[in-house]
């Protein structure tokens, strides 16, 4: 049952995974949810498959830059979506995406860490990140069953709004409000 994960196959199964949740993220999912599940798919999706187009495959005997670099880009992502998201899953996943970065740290360090133990440092946080996307988008759809809609972001000191990066995850309210004819956001009553 569980030979897809340890086989050859487990880079197609998490793939699968990553963009089952990430459409029912977009779907689903509030403005920490959309904001994680695109992070997902810009910096590991559409980069991974830019890099292996371009230069081939990632380099395990020393560190990767390109690898690093996206792990690094995803954690500074994705620790501005935990602290600005009223969520508490985001601030697990950020700090699982620190472990991938330690692995980077961890092999720049140590010329005996071996390049198994350096992709199973790098990639393993990535199965737990899923399971938090896909734990977190089903207790939001639950508390919005129960209880209805409920803030997706901290407000700031006097409800302030928040900087950019919690303002992403709501653009469709965002666009509603800029775009003619959409007379809710604006104010207008709809007949």
């Amino acid at each position: 049952m569980l030979d897809p994960f340890f086989s050859d196959y487990r880079h197609l199964a998490q793939d699968i995974l990553a963009f089952g949740l990430c459409f029912a993220a977009f779907i689903w999912g509030g403005g920490p949810e959309k904001a994680v599940a695109a992070t997902w798919i810009v910096i590991f999706e559409v980069f991974g498959r830019l890099h292996k187009l371009v230069f081939g495959g990632y380099v395990l005997l020393d560190v990767d830059p390109f690898l690093a670099g996206k792990d690094i880009a995803a954690g500074a992502v994705w620790l501005l979506i935990a602290l600005y998201a009223n969520r508490n899953w985001t601030l697990w996943l950020a700090g699982t995406q620190l472990l991938a970065i330690g692995a980077h740290i961890a092999r720049a360090l140590a010329d005996a860490v071996s390049p198994v133990a350096y992709a199973t440092m790098v990639v393993a946080p990535g199965w737990f990140q899923l399971l938090l996307l896909g734990a977190g988008l089903v207790r939001h759809a639950l508390r919005t069953r129960e209880h209805g809609a409920y803030r997706s972001w901290r407000t700031g000191p006097g409800g302030r709004p928040l900087p950019l990066i919690a303002r992403i995850g709501e653009w469709g309210r965002t666009m509603a409000g800029v775009m003619p004819g959409r007379g809710e956001a604006r104010g207008d009553a709809r007949r």
